[in-house]
């Protein structure tokens, strides 16, 4: 064999590390596998207040690939790094967007039934007008006192 890394070797040097090794105590694939569940956490526990269905896909994906992690961590008998992590805040994350689809399930018609009456208001007595009637049905469902939606009238 050459010592070029291109001639006859298939283009790896002789110093060249094992592609699944590394330093010992990282855990190889399963370490990539738990900080890639760390990342998948906390991508769900950020994205989850903005577009819950992300954070819904990636507090599961968060949990599966932690999971896997840390079983192949014990049956390698090395490290997973952030795998742990990745469970916690997968899980945590999940809970957000379970709870987020939760209220918007519960919620749909008086949602959708604002937007459609914000969006054929045409003046700023149009929207005070749906504002009233759908905060209202909103607080009767959830049991809230009276005018207590009106403070949150910017976030819908």
């Amino acid at each position: 064999m050459s010592e070029q890394p291109d001639h006859g070797d298939g283009g790896i040097g002789r110093d060249t590390a094992p592609a699944t090794g590394g330093p010992a105590g990282q855990g190889g694939d399963a370490g990539r596998a738990g900080r890639r569940a760390l990342w998948l956490g906390g991508g769900a526990l950020v994205l989850t207040p903005f577009f819950f269905p992300v954070g819904l896909v990636l507090g599961i994906a968060a949990l599966v690939v932690g999971i896997k992690a840390r079983k192949q961590a014990v049956r390698e008998k090395t490290a997973a790094p952030g795998a742990i992590g990745g469970i916690v805040l997968g899980a945590v994350g999940l809970a957000m967007a379970s709870f987020w689809l939760a209220v918007t399930a519960l919620l749909w018609p008086q949602l959708s039934g604002y937007q459609e009456c914000l969006g054929s208001a045409n003046t700023k007595t149009d929207e005070t007008h749906c504002r009233d009637r759908y905060f209202s049905e909103i607080e009767k469902k959830l049991n809230l006192p009276e005018g207590s939606m009106s403070r949150y009238g910017d976030m819908f």
